[in-house]
């Protein structure tokens, strides 16, 4: 992965963090990623964060727990797209498939301790931005327009068939089994593909139009 730098705020002062943490973040250069050691939860980070930094940033897991919390934080480029439900969910699509990828190839390569690593990261990954659709954007979505038959219904099922696959990639991860990763991944690559293009060419346009302006949603469901 990019992210090298280890940014460890669990030792600082809780009154000092977030400034620490601003200071982080306006040294990134666009496009530059950190990772944050943190406690079991970031509640005394990231609202003051979304406060000074909105659209400016990325705030996602990579570890979690039980002896290490790691989020990683990313530094965007200046864009009005940063602050909509597109831009938002579409990012975390990117990051997803880059994640799957570079797990993929040290499958590939035979790596099996890069291919675990990066593979949990994925799956934690895959976890979180289910969790930020499913208990953020499409109750939102379906309390706002009383769509609950519709297109988050089908998402939802493809979500549960995915988390199928993603268990067999945790125990190739669990067993170093470079084989079952490539044949599993390949067949949840292929789901998730087809998936992202109904989210972005028909639910997330669908949840602009009707839950503009979506900053105070966003922010509740990168929290999540």
């Amino acid at each position: 992965m990019s992210t090298v730098e280890i940014l460890n705020t669990t030792s600082t002062p809780a009154e000092q963090r977030l400034d620490q943490l601003l200071a982080a973040l306006d040294g990134l250069a666009v496009g530059g990623a950190l990772a944050v050691q943190t406690g079991p939860r970031w509640d005394d980070l990231l609202p003051g964060l979304q406060e000074k930094r909105w659209g400016q940033f990325d705030w996602r897991p990579l570890e979690e727990g039980p002896e290490v919390w790691l989020a990683e934080l990313v530094r965007l480029e200046p864009n009005p797209r940063n602050n909509t439900i597109i831009g938002f969910f579409s990012r975390d699509h990117h990051r997803c498939d880059t994640l799957y990828a570079e797990a993929e190839n040290a499958a590939n390569e035979d790596d099996t301790v890069a291919m675990a690593r990066i593979g949990r990261r994925f799956l934690v990954a895959m976890h979180h931005h289910f969790r930020m659709e499913e208990e953020g954007l499409f109750p939102a979505f379906e309390n706002r327009t009383g769509m609950r038959q519709g297109p988050t219904m089908v998402m939802r099922s493809e979500h549960e068939q995915m988390r199928g696959l993603m268990r067999q990639m945790d125990q190739a991860a669990e067993t170093g089994n470079a084989g079952l990763m490539l044949k599993t991944g390949g067949t949840l690559l292929f789901v998730m593909q087809q998936h992202n293009v109904k989210e972005e060419q028909m639910l997330y346009p669908m949840a602009e139009a009707n839950l503009h302006p979506s900053d105070a949603l966003l922010k509740e469901v990168q929290r999540l």
